[in-house]
């Protein structure tokens, strides 16, 4: 593997983090390749293309105040057009209108190709490790 594909393909996972924090689903779906596929086997999730990825993404984010998701250095292997990479995942969020909060752990498994474009999701496959609701507690103001 050359140092610039492991860049890249790290680069590509930190957009799809990034873009998932602000809501922005373009930058999001750009991770994909058209006929990416965007898997939770735990909840019976099997998405394939940008079209049908988008709604399940932003159905749960558009639920909370706040999401932050926060993604691990990755173990990456290239081989040539195509590569795998794996990653563990950290998501928290307050929900709307609650004094609730949402945290999952997981993990990524990816299968990613080479476009002209550069690094693209071919699958994204999320398992988790677990998933946490907690009461928020009134704090100091900062």
């Amino acid at each position: 593997m050359s140092s610039e594909d492991g860049w890249a393909i790290q680069q590509l996972m930190n957009r799809y983090t990034e873009g998932a924090c602000r809501r922005d689903w373009p930058q999001v779906l750009g991770t994909f390749a058209p006929t990416g596929v965007w898997s939770v086997p735990a909840r019976g999730i099997e998405l394939t293309g940008h079209e049908a990825i988008r709604p399940a993404m932003s159905g749960f984010v558009d639920q909370m105040d706040y999401f932050v998701q926060m993604n691990s250095a990755a173990v990456i292997e290239v081989d040539g057009d195509s590569a795998t990479a794996k990653s563990v995942i950290r998501e928290c969020g307050k929900f709307t209108g609650r004094d609730e909060a949402l945290e999952v752990l997981g993990h990524y498994t990816d299968d990613l190709v080479r476009t002209p474009e550069g690094w693209k999701f071919a699958r994204r496959t999320f398992t988790s490790f677990g998933l946490h609701r907690f009461a928020l507690l009134a704090g100091p103001a900062f």
